[in-house]
């Protein structure tokens, strides 16, 4: 009975019943008529101009090391021993501070 609750056999159900639930929306789903405006893009009503969008990723890059140094951080700081060791800690999160100030400053 254990071998029912083991992971591939819990994945191969939860993929099976995800599958059958795609496929039940497909068979309900109404058929696409193609018109000529059906893949051109709107706003509001009125058609809208169509320029190339410029990606950036500093933006992404900053907020990804961000959220990096902070889960290291609370990582480091909740698994630090008790006792006088854990004075460390705050030196730890004080350096991060500043860490998170120059990371945020421009």
């Amino acid at each position: 009975m254990k071998i029912l609750l083991s992971p591939p056999v819990v994945f191969a159900v939860a993929f099976g019943v995800g599958l059958m639930l795609y496929w039940l929306g497909r068979a309900m789903a109404p058929k696409l008529n193609m018109t000529p405006g059906k893949g051109t893009p709107y706003a509001c009503g009125e058609d809208a101009p169509m320029q190339k969008a410029q990606v950036g990723y500093r933006l992404f890059y900053s907020l990804a090391i961000f959220f990096t140094v902070m889960h290291v951080a609370a990582l480091v700081v909740t698994t630090l021993p008790a006792g006088p060791i854990a004075v460390l800690g705050i030196v730890y999160l004080a350096v991060i501070t500043l860490a998170i100030f120059a990371l945020v400053s421009k």
